[in-house]
C-alpha cells in the first residue's frame, strides 16, 4: 500500500503566511487609520495656523496703509499747503516737501498739483511743472476723495511706489478743494512686511512664503527667497490658484489645500484697499505636515518590526503546528510498509494535535495488539488443524498401544523385574502422549470462559495452596501480597485458576532450591487489575523473551512448550495481557491485567 505524501511545506507556507496576514492586515489598517487621522488633524492645525499668520500679515500691511493714508491726509491739510493756489511763487511748499521727504524715508517724492493738475511744488524740483491730469490718483484726489494704489513705477527708471493721494481744502473754506497732494511711498516698505512675517516664522520652525495679491489675483509682493520661484507679475486667478478667489469671497480668514503647488495656503483680505488686496501664506506639505511624515517613517520601521517578529512568531508556530503532522506522517507511512511503529509519536501538547498524537499511538497500540492477536490466530488454527488430526490418527492407537502394554505386563512372571519396568516405561510415555493431544486440543479449541465478578485474591489463595506442598518439599518460600479489597475482575474464575496454577507450576519447575517466589495483587489503572507472579531465579535470556508465549517452545526438559502459550490464550480470550519481564540472574516476573468489574 502507497501512502501519498502530503505538503507538509505548503501548509506550512500557509501557517505562516496566514499569521503574517493575521497581524501585519490589522497593524497595516491601524497604521493607515493613524497616519490619515494624524495627518487631517496636523492639517486642519497647520492650516489654521497660516490662516492666522495670512491674518496678521493682513492686518500689519493695512496697519501700514492706514498710517501712511493717514499721514498723507495730515500733510495735505497743512497752512502752508493754501500757496497752492498761487503758485508757490516763494516756493515755501516745496521747500516744506523736502524737509518731510528727509525726516520720512519711506517717501520717495512727494508733491502737490493745483485744481488744473499742474504740479505746483515738489520734493524734487524736476517734477515742478509736470501735468497730473492723466493720472487715476489726482482725478481722485481733486474730486475731494482719498487715493491709494500700487504698486507703480512714475518712470522707467524709478522703483516700485505705492501712490497715496488726498485732497487738500482750503483754510477759509473747508468743503472747497483747492489742490492735490501726492506721496510715492516706497513699495520695498510694504514688501517688508511680508519679509519680517516670513522671518519671525522662521525663529519658530515655520517654513512659509508671503504673498500679496490684488483685486485681479496677480502677485504684488513676495516675501523672498520663495521655493515656489518668482511669482510677482503672475496671476495666480488664472493659473487655477483656489486660494487666489476674489476677495468678497474671502471676507473671512481661512486655509484650502491648493493642488497646483501641493501646499497648504492660509488667506485673508487686507482691508482699507480700493481695490481689495489678499495676503496668503503659503507652506509646503513636507515642512507642513513634516510632524506626521516622521511619525509614517516611524510607523513603517515599527510595522517592519512586528512584521519581522510575526515572521518569526509565525514560523515557530508554524513549525510547532507542522513538525506534529509530520511525524504522524512519517508514523503512518512506517505502519504502511512495516505494519508497525517502533516508537509512539511524541505528545508535545495538550492541543488538538497533543489529542490526535495520543489517539494515534492507541490505534497503533491497538492496531499491533490486533496484529499479535491475528498472528497468534492463525498460530492456533494450525495448531487446532493438526491436533484435530493427531486426535483423530493418534489417540486411538495410543489407546490401544497402552491396553496392549497393560495386559503385557500382567502376563509377565513376578519375578521378571526388567520386563515389568519396559512395560511401565511404554506406559508413561503413552500418558505423555496423551497429555500432549489434550493440551494441543485445549489450546485450539478453548471452552467459551464463564465471564463473572471474580476476586484475583481468592483465586490466587487457591492456586497457592495447591502448590503450596511441593514448593516446601523443593525448599522454595511463597510470599503472598494480596489484597482483600482489590476490585474483582471480569473472568472465569475456573480458567483463571488454570492461568495462575500454569504460572506458578511453571516456576516451581525452574527455580533452584532457597528461592522464592512472590504473588500480589495490583490496580492496574484505566479500569483493568492485575496480578504479579515474580521470582528471583535464573531469568530468562533476551533472545528467548519474545518465545516464551510460542506453542511448543520450552527451556525445560521433558517440557510441552504449551502451558505458557495456553496462558496467553486463556489471558487474551478475556481481554486482557499477559507480559513478561525477565533479566538473566536477576529472576522473572510474569504480570496478567484484566477488565475489571463494573463497581456497583
Amino acid at each position: 500500500m502507497t501512502v501519498p505524501r502530503p505538503s507538509v511545506r505548503s501548509l506550512r507556507g500557509k501557517l505562516i503566511l496566514f499569521s503574517l496576514v493575521l497581524v501585519v492586515v490589522p497593524g497595516a489598517v491601524f497604521a493607515l487609520i493613524a497616519y490619515a487621522s494624524a495627518r487631517a488633524a496636523l492639517q486642519d492645525a497647520v492650516g489654521r495656523l497660516l490662516a492666522e499668520v495670512a491674518h496678521d500679515t493682513a492686518a500689519e500691511v493695512s496697519e501700514l496703509l492706514v498710517r501712511e493714508g493717514r499721514t498723507v491726509r495730515t500733510w495735505a491739510h497743512q497752512e502752508v499747503m493754501r500757496e497752492v493756489v498761487i503758485g508757490d511763487i516763494d516756493k515755501r511748499v516745496s521747500r516744506f516737501l523736502a524737509s518731510l521727504k528727509q525726516s520720512d524715508s519711506g517717501y520717495v517724492e512727494l508733491l502737490c498739483t493745483d485744481m488744473s493738475g499742474r504740479v505746483v511744488a515738489a520734493s524734487n524740483p524736476a517734477l515742478v511743472g509736470l501735468s497730473q491730469t492723466d493720472s487715476d490718483w489726482f482725478r481722485a484726489a481733486v474730486s475731494g476723495r482719498e487715493f491709494l494704489s500700487g504698486p507703480v513705477r512714475p518712470s522707467q527708471d524709478a522703483p516700485q511706489v505705492l501712490e497715496i493721494a488726498a485732497p487738500i481744502h482750503s483754510p477759509d473754506a473747508p468743503g472747497t478743494v483747492i489742490g492735490t497732494f501726492l506721496g510715492w511711498y516706497d513699495w520695498n516698505r510694504v514688501v517688508g512686511v511680508a519679509r519680517a512675517i516670513q522671518q519671525n516664522a522662521e525663529a519658530i520652525k515655520l517654513t512659509i512664503d508671503v504673498l500679496l495679491l490684488d483685486d485681479a489675483g496677480v502677485v504684488i509682493a513676495e516675501s523672498g527667497g520663495s521655493r515656489l520661484g518668482v511669482l510677482v507679475g503672475q496671476n495666480l486667478r488664472e493659473a487655477g490658484w483656489v486660494a487666489a478667489g476674489r476677495p468678497a469671497e474671502r471676507s473671512r480668514p481661512g486655509f484650502v489645500r491648493e493642488p497646483k503647488v501641493v501646499a497648504l495656503v492660509g488667506y485673508a483680505r487686507v482691508k482699507w484697499t480700493r481695490p481689495h488686496w489678499t495676503a496668503l501664506v503659503v507652506e509646503a506639505p513636507r515642512e507642513a505636515l513634516a510632524p506626521v511624515y516622521r511619525m509614517r517613517n516611524r510607523l513603517r520601521l515599527l510595522l517592519a518590526g512586528v512584521l519581522l517578529s510575526a515572521l518569526g512568531v509565525a514560523i515557530l508556530l508554524a513549525e510547532r503546528m507542522s513538525r506534529p503532522l509530520r511525524e504522524l506522517t512519517e508514523a503512518t507511512r512506517e505502519i504502511a510498509h512495516s505494519g508497525g511503529v517502533q516508537h509512539p509519536v511524541p505528545v508535545r501538547s495538550r492541543d488538538e494535535i497533543g489529542q490526535l498524537a495520543v489517539a494515534f499511538n492507541t490505534m497503533a497500540t491497538d492496531l499491533k495488539r490486533a496484529q499479535d492477536a491475528l498472528v497468534t490466530a492463525e498460530k492456533f488454527a494450525f495448531i487446532g488443524e493438526i491436533a484435530a488430526g493427531v486426535a483423530h490418527e493418534v489417540r486411538t492407537p495410543l489407546g490401544i498401544l497402552r491396553s496392549s502394554a497393560q495386559i503385557l505386563g500382567r502376563s509377565l512372571p513376578a519375578g521378571d523385574s526388567e520386563r515389568a519396568e519396559l512395560v511401565g516405561m511404554i506406559v508413561e510415555e503413552v500418558d505423555r502422549l496423551d497429555r500432549v493431544v489434550a493440551g494441543l486440543l485445549e489450546l485450539a479449541r478453548p471452552r467459551e470462559p464463564l465471564i463473572e465478578p471474580t476476586p484475583l485474591a481468592g483465586v490466587l489463595a487457591r492456586a497457592l495452596d495447591f502448590v503450596d506442598r511441593q514448593a516446601q518439599q523443593q525448599g522454595i518460600t511463597i510470599r503472598r501480597e494480596l489484597a482483600a479489597g482489590q476490585r474483582p475482575a471480569r473472568c472465569d474464575p475456573e480458567q483463571m485458576y488454570q492461568v495462575a496454577l500454569n504460572l506458578l507450576v511453571n516456576a516451581l519447575q525452574i527455580l533452584p532450591r532457597g528461592s522464592e517466589l512472590l504473588v500480589r495483587t495490583l490496580p492496574g489503572g484505566d479500569g483493568r487489575v492485575a496480578f504479579e507472579i515474580s521470582d528471583n531465579g535464573p531469568g530468562i535470556a533476551a533472545e528467548f523473551r519474545d518465545k516464551v508465549f510460542t506453542p511448543f517452545f520450552t527451556m525445560r526438559e521433558g517440557g510441552t512448550g504449551l502451558g505458557l502459550a495456553l496462558v496467553q490464550r486463556v489471558v487474551q480470550t478475556h481481554q486482557g495481557t499477559v507480559s513478561v519481564v525477565s533479566e538473566v540472574g536477576q529472576g522473572t516476573t510474569f504480570r496478567v491485567e484484566l477488565p475489571a468489574a463494573e463497581e456497583r
